[in-house]
């Protein structure tokens, strides 16, 4: 079963919206098992629009079209539909009784041009709006079906729900079970963690296998497809087994929503690890990421931030003559660091940063260069040094994920 989504509006091609519709459509029927291969956004004209559903009509089963239903004249949704499949509109009595009552209870006269939020192709089914005056609707013809829905998010999302989504399953007879994993991976790229599974997406089919990459981790979204819900789950387990086989230094959890830091921080939770951290080149943005987990007062009380050389010898002990020897920037200052945050505030833990944002070089150091310390419960200190790219938010942004990849490899994994 192949789905195309076509969203209305010249505004969404001008940026002046984001289209959130079609994300939210197509998400749903990903879990009716239906396909969506193609979208499309096509501005208020009538021939673009007839175009677009000229190619849509010979590659998917199933047209959805969103937005343009309103009572102005460039709501041209069903008008060219109807132009399109040479059918007429008509109105459906319904719907225009209840546009009379809204314009009745407001104490406003109805306009002729709000009688078309009322229509119809003829033949079709009506899709009510609950929250709205526009109706949709389903139309059938012997090669394709049309699906079309209201723009407005308030009302595009309730009729989804109460609505499309039951005419669907009816109409389609998708009574398979669906279920999905994701499966979360740090410090692996998109394209190397392709490689490392490639073997396992050629030759499968069902479960699907779809990576996306996201800030702060890799996602490997499986879906499967069977008669029972047991059923699906052993699919799903068994390439899931694949996968780690392939890939498993790289993984880190399973589940919708994990972002990387709020694992780190909840797994440190669980393992009552306190922490504290000293930053120069990230400027609290660490501590400000950490602070974002809901729960992590119970492992942090507090953190430095230590700009200046000054300042790092004055509250961290670091010593003169370590940064006169190594520069600021070096694997012995970043340890000094973190050992110095860990003695001041006793916690089993503490990681300090050093390093190069940019945009100009420091002590022979280019932009990027940064040192990452890490002090461990056992009374000793790691430090890894790296080599960032970018500009200066993006590499204070890399430098605090990395943090997180530290703790994650040193302490959680």
């Amino acid at each position: 079963m192949k789905a195309e989504i076509i969203s209305v509006g010249t505004e969404i091609l001008l940026g002046e919206i984001t289209d959130t519709n079609a994300v939210y459509l197509s998400q749903q029927l990903a879990q009716l098992g239906i396909d969506v291969y193609h979208q499309a956004t096509v501005g208020d004209n009538s021939t673009t629009m007839k175009e677009t559903l000229e190619i849509a009509s010979k590659r998917s089963d199933l047209v959805i079209t969103i937005g343009g239903l309103g009572p102005t004249e460039d709501d041209i949704t069903k008008p060219t539909l109807a132009a399109f499949l040479g059918e007429e509109l008509v109105v459906d009595d319904r719907a225009l009784e209840k546009v009379h009552e809204h314009f009745t209870k407001q104490g406003r006269p109805i306009t002729p041009n709000n009688e078309r939020q009322a229509l119809l192709l003829k033949g079709s089914r009506p899709v009510k709006n609950p929250n709205g005056l526009a109706i949709g609707l389903f139309a059938t013809t012997p090669t394709t079906d049309y699906l079309v829905l209201p723009g407005p998010p308030s009302e595009f999302k309730p009729m989804v729900n109460q609505e499309v989504l039951p005419l669907l399953k009816e109409r389609y007879s998708l009574d398979k079970t669906i279920q999905s994993k994701t499966l979360h991976f740090v410090g692996v790229g998109e394209a190397d963690l392709a490689t490392r599974v490639d073997d396992v997406i050629r030759r499968q089919s069902n479960p699907t296998i779809a990576l996306y990459f996201k800030p702060t981790d890799v996602t490997i979204r499986l879906t499967a497809k069977a008669d029972s819900k047991d059923e699906a789950e052993q699919m799903l387990e068994k390439t899931k087994a694949e996968i780690l086989a392939r890939a498993g230094d790289y993984y880190y959890a399973e589940g919708e929503q994990v972002a990387f830091p709020d694992f780190v921080v909840q797994e440190l939770i669980k393992r009552k690890l306190t922490l504290t951290a000293a930053e120069s080149l990230t400027g609290g943005a660490f501590q400000n990421q950490l602070v974002k987990t809901a729960g992590t007062s119970a492992v942090f009380s507090g953190g430095f931030v230590t700009y200046s050389d000054e300042v790092k010898t004055s509250l961290l002990g670091v010593r003169p003559e370590t940064i006169a020897q190594y520069t600021v920037v070096s694997r012995p200052v970043a340890e000094e660091m973190a050992r110095g945050a860990q003695k001041q505030l006793g916690t089993d833990l503490a990681i300090s940063f050093t390093g190069v944002a940019g945009p100009e070089g420091l002590e022979g150091h280019a932009p990027g260069d940064v040192w990452i310390g890490l002090a461990l419960p056992n009374g000793s200190t790691v430090a890894k040094g790296f080599h960032f790219s970018g500009n200066r938010e993006k590499i204070r942004h890399l430098a605090v994920m990395n943090g997180f990849r530290m703790i994650w490899e040193q302490v959680v994994k």
